[in-house]
């Protein structure tokens, strides 16, 4: 099941067209792209894009109340760099097994859809379904996990040599 609810990306769709202050026929025009009349017509994958959309037009969804400790901002929930939802398809083990390892690697999550973008011609890392490029993303990452892990290994020893 997917983080977000339908009537979640819903309520963010409202929001949003508040916030860029969207009159009907503007909303329509947005709407007429994703080739629907109502945005309840749209399904996940699609409410999913509406909201992307909008947060690229400069909507922002961040906590409704500020929380009371001292020092917290709201971060918007759109770009949250530690965090990157998958969900659930055919695929989704192993786009999950992916930005597993990304996030491992150190890579910040939000830099996944660059090289998605950058690479595969699609705007999101969660909507890339094609399977050759997901096979070369993993074969990519796991040779830099390796790398990695050969360089920690080298490190350590090298600590180790230099205590004796």
């Amino acid at each position: 099941m997917s983080f977000y609810t339908r009537k979640s990306l819903l309520a963010k769709i409202h929001i949003a067209k508040k916030q860029l202050g969207l009159d009907d026929g503007a909303y329509r025009a947005i709407l007429a792209r994703f080739r629907v009349e109502s945005s309840k017509d749209l399904d996940m994958k699609g409410l999913e894009k509406l909201v992307d959309h909008m947060a690229k037009l400069g909507a922002e969804f961040t906590s409704a109340t500020p929380r009371s400790k001292p020092g917290y901002q709201a971060r918007p929930a759109q770009r949250r760099s530690e965090f990157y939802e998958i969900p659930d398809g055919p695929r989704a083990k192993v786009k999950r097994y992916i930005a597993a390892m990304w996030r491992e690697l150190g890579y910040d999550m939000v830099s996944l859809d660059t090289r998605a973008k950058r690479e595969f011609a699609v705007d999101a890392f969660r909507w890339l379904e094609d399977e050759q490029g997901l096979h070369r993303l993993v074969t990519d990452l796991e040779k830099r996990l390796k790398a990695k892990d050969r360089a920690k290994g080298r490190a350590e020893d090298g600590a180790k040599a230099a205590q004796a």
